[in-house]
């Protein structure tokens, strides 16, 4: 309803506004206010929720990165041991056939051996010419009991004075070579241990040319099964460079090969 008044040729309009109009109009505010307050609210929830689920992935993510280091340490626990207990079977091999100066020399690289293992157990990642070092004691000591050959090749491209790896990650499967190769071998027997590089991965294999051995076989309690443990272990940690483990045996020999993916960048 309106009314009209009429002045100097101009129309003015007063507008009335019934009740009922007036109570539709307050109503249809406050509906729009309870859905602008209802939908801040569910915005809200949404962005609480989305915060929470985050915290909890995060804190899972950080509780199985720290399962995964205890179970890395435990690993490493039952790797070193495994790796002294041989070391020590073969100093009193020779001690038994009464090779007293070959004893002495393995004894003496045996110390220097177990000192860097303990210097090195508390570190998660060592140069690889540290490595090497450790790796050359141990073929030198084991070399000493078999008599077969071996020899150690780097890529140029790599920098081993500073790029690193886990600490004692060829030596199981040296020794494996040496079980498998040098064994039935002795003298003529070969190892053959390269790091290389290929466009950013790190490539660390094991060769030997021994009478082979069957690799679908579960080694469990031995250096194949640990290394193949700890693998997946460091994968669940270094997800972004995952480590690849492959070897292969026949007739011919044997080839153990470590990847580590994206490591030299």
């Amino acid at each position: 309803m309106y009314e009209q008044e009429f002045n100097d040729k101009k129309f003015t309009y007063h507008l009335t506004v019934l009740p009922e109009e007036k109570s539709k109009i307050e109503l249809s505010n406050r509906l729009a206010m309870l859905i602008g307050v209802l939908i801040t609210l569910l915005i809200t929830a949404i962005i609480l929720f989305i915060k929470y689920r985050n915290k909890r992935k995060f804190l899972e993510a950080k509780r199985n990165e720290e399962l995964a280091k205890n179970r890395l340490e435990s690993i490493r626990s039952q790797l070193n041991p495994h790796f002294i207990f041989n070391a020590l079977s073969s100093i009193q091999n020779l001690l038994n056939t009464h090779e007293n100066d070959k004893a002495n020399a393995y004894l003496t690289k045996f110390s220097r051996l177990t000192r860097s293992i303990l210097d090195d157990s508390s570190k998660e990642m060592i140069t690889i010419d540290d490595e090497v070092k450790l790796l050359e004691d141990y073929l030198q000591m084991e070399q000493m009991r078999f008599g077969f050959q071996y020899n150690i090749s780097f890529d140029e491209n790599i920098d081993r004075h500073n790029a690193q790896i886990p600490p004692m990650l060829l030596q199981p499967l040296i020794e494996n070579a040496v079980k498998h190769g040098s064994i039935t071998k002795k003298q003529k027997g070969e190892i053959e241990v390269s790091l290389s590089k290929i466009n950013n991965d790190l490539v660390l294999s094991v060769t030997d040319n021994g009478d082979g051995f069957d690799s679908g076989l579960n080694y469990s309690g031995h250096g194949l099964s640990l290394t193949k443990n700890r693998i997946s272990l460091l994968n669940t940690i270094y997800n972004a460079t995952p480590l690849l483990f492959n070897i292969e045996s026949g007739k011919n020999g044997s080839v153990a090969k470590i990847t580590l993916k994206n490591w030299l960048l």
